[in-house]
């Protein structure tokens, strides 16, 4: 199946969904055997501005793919963080949190997600916080505290 498939059911359920209680995701990584451990080893994330909540159960479900991921559905990210990163959501956002900046209007996905859609995740336990921020500027978002 082709991954643009599920990601445009997504986006169209966000589009033609009706108002949802907020919700969050908080993900916990773990390094597995030879690849590096991640950066980011606890966060949470949330999207403002779009309110669908099935949305977030897709985006915030373990999948075989996720390995030592664990990612658990919250009503709200917990306090303790030690950074905020605030970027625009993209479409391809709802497939992979860490994607985000820029939507193509060449015609990549078959609908937009809303202009001021925004993903905002909270940092709690990184080995480099130093990079956690520049990992967040890079994909277009604004780092705070």
């Amino acid at each position: 199946m082709h991954r643009s498939l599920p990601i445009a059911s997504a986006i169209l359920a966000i589009l033609l969904g009706g108002p949802a209680a907020a919700q969050s995701c908080y993900v916990h990584s773990e390094a597995s055997g030879a690849v590096p451990a991640p950066v980011v080893t606890e966060k949470c994330f949330e999207f403002e501005s779009l309110d669908d909540g099935d949305a977030m159960r897709w985006t915030c479900s373990d999948g075989e793919d996720v390995g030592n991921t664990r990612r658990e559905l919250r009503d709200s990210c917990p306090a303790g963080h030690f950074g905020v990163c605030s970027a625009p959501m993209t479409a391809e956002t709802l497939a992979n949190e860490h994607s985000a900046g820029s939507q193509a209007d060449n015609g990549t996905w078959p609908d937009q997600v809303p202009e001021q859609a925004r993903i905002v995740t909270y940092h709690y336990h990184a080995s480099d916080r130093a990079q956690a921020k520049i990992d967040c500027e890079r994909a277009g978002g604004q780092w705070s505290r």
